[in-house]
């Protein structure tokens, strides 16, 4: 199989059918970061358009000594970002199974009680909210942790900042993470303690 930094190649040098297998390869992840920032799924839609058109337009500035997947998840990222900034308000992300995977093989033995797998169910809810309030940096390294499974190093190189940036704010989005969503199951009354995070 072609490489990803050879189709891009290809690509600038006007290989059309070697960007739409680009296009093919990576509409689904690049779409999931989007939609998982603005969690909108139409405007979600838009932004991934314009951001193969970016990524079209700035195939000039890909080093192709680099992976390309961390350029292009940079431009999603960045598109995101802009976007959530423009609005000026936090939105609310639907619910999906896709979060609360890291939680999943805590309650793998305990599916069988439906009072845990409501709390799970809650958990996740409360972890969707609690990454709205999130500052959109932090936001993004959430998502590109946990729902996009790139480790530190991989995440560095997307949004252009050191490893040792990076873990620090996977820390830091952690923790607050964890302080809002405790809040809110105190709130209701749950008596409920967090399983550690990976």
């Amino acid at each position: 199989m072609i490489s990803d930094e050879s189709l891009a190649l290809q690509s600038l040098g006007g290989d059309i059918s070697a960007f739409e297998e680009l296009v093919n390869r990576y509409k689904k992840p690049v779409f999931s970061i989007v939609y998982r920032m603005i969690g909108q799924y139409q405007e979600a839609e838009d932004i991934t358009q314009d951001v193969f058109v970016n990524v079209y337009q700035k195939l000039y500035q890909f080093d192709s000594n680099k992976k390309f997947a961390p350029w292009i998840y940079r431009i999603a990222t960045n598109a995101s970002i802009s976007a959530l900034r423009k609005k000026k308000k936090v939105v609310t992300l639907d619910f999906d199974e896709a979060y609360g995977k890291a939680y999943e093989d805590y309650y793998t033995a305990h599916t069988g009680d439906p009072q845990l797998v409501f709390e799970r169910e809650e958990l996740k809810h409360f972890i969707f909210e609690a990454i709205n309030e999130l500052p959109e940096s932090y936001r993004a390294v959430v998502i590109l942790r946990y729902q996009m499974d790139l480790n530190n190093q991989e995440i560095a190189e997307v949004l252009g900042v050191s490893k040792e940036n990076i873990e620090v704010k996977v820390h830091r989005a952690r923790k607050a993470l964890r302080k809002i969503v405790e809040k809110r199951w105190n709130e209701r009354g749950l008596e409920y303690e967090l399983p550690a995070s990976r």
